[in-house]
Order: C-alpha cells, then sequence, then structure tokens
C-alpha cells in the first residue's frame, strides 16, 4: 500500500463508524478532536462512546447498506469479520472512502499517530505494518516541538494574512515571512540552548 498524507476538513464531511466496542470508541475519540460529524450504528455501544453522544449521533441498531446514504467515509469497526466486509463492500460499492480497522488490504485510508497543539498537526504513519512504531515516533516528535508554539502559530498566521494584505511583491512578502518565522521559531531554540 502506498498512503499519501492528506489533512481533511472533516468539520465538512459526514463520517460513519459501524460497530460500537474499544475499537469504534478510540476511532470516535480520535476523530473528535477536529470536530468531526459522525454517526456511530451498533445494537449496543461502550459507555465510552455514549460519553460523546452530545457530539456525535448514536444510532442503536444493526448495520444496513443504507446507513451509508449520505456518509463521506466509513469505518467498519466491530469486529466481526462478515459485518466489516460487508459495510466494505457496501461502501465500495457506493465510492465511499472506507477503513476497516485492523485489515491494511481493506482500507482507502488509515490512521495516523497524531500530535495535535493548536494549529500544529503532525502525524506519523507506519502504512499499516506497526502501529505501535509509529506511535513511538510521534512521542519522539513530541518532545522536540517547542514550548508555546500554539501562540507563535496564532501569531505567525495573523503575520501572513497582513502580508498578504500589505505586501503585494510574492517575492519580497516570502522572504519576509521566512525572516519572521525564523525569528519566532528561534527565539524558543535560543531559550532552550541557554
Amino acid at each position: 500500500m502506498n498512503y499519501f498524507p492528506f489533512f481533511v476538513n472533516v468539520e465538512e464531511l459526514h463520517g460513519v463508524i459501524v460497530g460500537g466496542g474499544k475499537v469504534a470508541a478510540e476511532k470516535v475519540e480520535r476523530l473528535s478532536i477536529a470536530d468531526a460529524r459522525l454517526m456511530v450504528i451498533a445494537p449496543e455501544m461502550d459507555e465510552e462512546i455514549r460519553g460523546y453522544q452530545d457530539v456525535v449521533t448514536l444510532k442503536f441498531k444493526p448495520y444496513e447498506e443504507a446507513d451509508l446514504a449520505d456518509a463521506d467515509y466509513v469505518i467498519a469497526a466491530t469486529g466481526i469479520p462478515e459485518i466489516d466486509r460487508a459495510v466494505y463492500e457496501d461502501a465500495k460499492r457506493r465510492n465511499i472512502l472506507v477503513n476497516m480497522v485492523d485489515v491494511p488490504e481493506y482500507c482507502d485510508f488509515i490512521f495516523p499517530s497524531v500530535v495535535k497543539r493548536g494549529k500544529l498537526v503532525a502525524g506519523v504513519s507506519s502504512s499499516g505494518a506497526s502501529p505501535l512504531a509509529a506511535v513511538r515516533l510521534r512521542k519522539e516528535i513530541e518532545k522536540i516541538i517547542p514550548e508555546g508554539i500554539e501562540e507563535k502559530l496564532d501569531y505567525l498566521f495573523e503575520a501572513r494574512r497582513k502580508a498578504k494584505e500589505e505586501i503585494k511583491d510574492p517575492k519580497e512578502r516570502r522572504q519576509y515571512l521566512i525572516e519572521l518565522s525564523n525569528r519566532v521559531l528561534n527565539d524558543e531554540n535560543e531559550e532552550r540552548n541557554k
């Protein structure tokens, strides 16, 4: 499998998770940090999933293909091979991106191990080879992220917006933003090296 990392605004998409156990709960938790619009379908659901009922639509029922009517992406997470395979096949027939948990050959997309701090989002993936290795590497990346990165990125975001309005020459604007970014991010490195 050759996966390419896309960062997608899941607030604008409708996701369906089929399954109500621990694995489905983990996917709900991970997607909820990005304010994903989700519907979870299962006859019974873990307490963890029910804890998201204010932000996730819960349907306590067996899965049927009609549940995919408005889906933009689907996660098959029942742990029951026949049901997960049916979800996969139904999604493929409808040209909907699908992830069959822990079965990389039946995944159009996979979940990276994610670091999120304000506007900073970093994802690490082993393309399904070893999720634990991806988690370990993500933890190493977390250690090198500068303190206060959230505020620094907010400042740089606003500076970029203003520069687009005020510096008309693209080359001059780019050079200004490079120097500003280096200055803002190097402040942290200089403090660390003292």
